[in-house]
């Protein structure tokens, strides 16, 4: 997995080092990369931060931060950003199966939903940085009403994201769609990348979003 790093203020070499990972409820990164912080013993400043998101979640809260380094704010200001971001990022996801995330072990409290699953999309969110039931959804269509409901319902927006795992013109069509009530050009997609989309399946659609 990749790990969202930029750094602050670098011109030949780096100055401050900021590194957003995964939440650590669902993945050991950040404290790998927490015990490669005192490996490196650099000079420079690091700062290793629990996003406590998965996917765009993270994504939105690493552009929101990468913005403020680029143009040239202090590291105070982009982990006031940055720690201001986590609490107002939503995540939903609609499901066609939840059996690959039981076969990595990444659905925690989620195995609730296990025992009702059958002719329905399961749905998850995040709480805390682990993923937790939203409800069963008879239909696929259904699920993604869902998804373009929470940006309906969802005051002071600042940017969203929709990830799909195997379905890009799904995915458009709902951009296409939410295009109408928020400004299109917030609206970012993407592609469910392998270190996730082998836990989530095919077929998974996830909106993220980014409140003020």
């Amino acid at each position: 997995m990749t790990l969202p790093v930029f750094i602050v203020g670098c011109q030949r070499r780096p100055d401050e080092i900021v590194s957003i990972q995964v939440t650590s409820k669902l993945s050991g990164t950040y404290n790998s990369a927490l015990q490669g912080r005192e490996l490196a013993r650099t000079r420079c400043r690091v700062e290793v931060v629990d996003s406590l998101s998965v996917s765009m979640g993270l994504g939105l809260i690493t552009m929101a931060a990468a913005r403020l380094a680029e143009a040239g704010e202090s590291l105070q200001r982009v982990m006031e950003e940055i720690r201001q971001a986590i609490p107002n990022i939503r995540l939903l996801a609609v499901f066609d199966t939840l059996k690959y995330l039981l076969r990595g072990g990444r659905i925690g409290r989620a195995k609730a939903l296990l025992g009702s699953m059958l002719n329905v999309k399961p749905m998850l969110t995040m709480r805390d940085g682990e993923l937790c039931p939203a409800g069963l959804c008879r239909t696929r269509s259904k699920g993604i009403e869902r998804l373009f409901d929470l940006v309906r319902n969802t005051l002071n927006i600042q940017e969203l994201a929709i990830v799909h795992s195997t379905t890009p013109d799904e995915a458009g069509s709902l951009r296409e769609r939410i295009g109408a009530i928020f400004d299109k050009r917030q609206i970012h997609l993407a592609k469910l990348g392998p270190a996730l989309g082998v836990h989530a399946g095919p077929s998974t659609l996830i909106l993220a979003l980014r409140r003020r």
